[in-house]
């Protein structure tokens, strides 16, 4: 039987531990672990004691977020990676045959039809001259604070992808030879996204290396303000950033609203600089009166203005 969350959360439920898991299901440690990480990310599950985990919300079947999820917290999804090959198995020019001789179902893809295709973990993995190149499910994703904790849930998925195709395929795959070939990051329940969602606006905006940034609601939870191309998770972390800092401060510092800070900055400094230029004449007149007080003949005294000033 296929271990699935669901599947783990019923385990949990009855109280079973991650070892009693592993035994039933036959799977590593280091798999389950990467499972109930996913869990308690999303509140669904969270660790009493060693080997002790309490379920607080139900899964949905669906693949929508849990309700339990922050608004503006990140979702990564939409991921292709590419691998390189270090060890390439003999024959891989014939990997037809390779297939066909380890039984391993197939299908031909691409433009000329050429490219095997197999199935691994449910992903697809097309099996090119050079590298391996896979796709992660239409549905999964991968949920952090930010977009940086989203891909690091990724890369491990992407690991245990990695070692079932070696073991599958005879490959020697390593962490270091898995590139993140395209990647998106959504801030989810967003208020911008699921307003323009609700008023029926499309948002893609486009630079000039193409598509970067879109309104969306592939969930069906309101909407989504996601960041996309090559540049997506660069883009995203500052994205959420504005955002947040926008939201903390209820969208008040606009532009009308610095450039009028700045005309009234600029207006309080001409007249301070005006005031202290008055307050040092006055200065000034003043120690010139003190000055001709101290000296019984100012026309014959022998101190000097400037060393008394001083």
């Amino acid at each position: 039987m296929k271990l699935t969350l669901d599947l783990i959360i019923s385990e949990l439920k009855q109280g079973n531990s991650p070892s009693k898991i592993c035994k039933k299901y036959n799977i590593n440690k280091y798999t389950l672990q990467y499972y109930l990480d996913k869990l308690k990310k999303q509140g669904i599950i969270e660790k009493i004691s060693y080997g002790v985990w309490k379920v607080n919300k139900e899964v949905s079947k669906s693949t929508k977020y849990r309700k339990g999820l922050k608004k503006d917290s990140i979702r990564g999804h939409a991921y292709i990676w590419n691998t390189k090959i270090s060890k390439i198995p003999r024959n891989w020019n014939n990997r037809i045959k390779v297939l066909k001789k380890r039984k391993i179902n197939y299908k031909l893809v691409g433009a000329k039809g050429t490219t095997p295709r197999i199935k691994v973990l449910g992903r697809k993995v097309w099996l090119c001259n050079t590298h391996l190149r896979i796709y992660d499910k239409k549905e999964e994703s991968y949920y952090g604070d930010n977009a940086k904790e989203s891909r690091l849930l990724a890369f491990q998925q992407i690991k245990l992808i990695v070692g079932a195709l070696n073991r599958k395929l005879g490959t020697k795959i390593k962490p270091s030879e898995i590139f993140f070939q395209r990647e998106h990051y959504s801030l989810i329940k967003n208020d911008l996204a699921i307003e323009e969602n609700r008023k029926g606006n499309i948002w893609r905006i486009t630079d000039q290396e193409g598509e970067w940034l879109l309104v969306d609601d592939s969930l069906d939870m309101g909407g989504e303000l996601e960041t996309v191309g090559k540049h997506a998770l660069k883009n995203n972390i500052p994205l959420q950033k504005w955002w947040n800092d926008h939201k903390k401060n209820k969208f008040e510092v606009s532009p009308s609203y610095i450039l009028d800070i700045f005309n009234k900055t600029g207006k309080l400094l001409f007249e301070l600089t005006n005031e202290l230029s008055n307050l040092k004449k006055e200065n000034k007149d003043i120690q010139e009166k003190l000055y001709l007080l101290n000296c019984k003949n100012p026309n014959e005294t022998n101190i000097n203005y400037r060393d008394y000033i001083n």
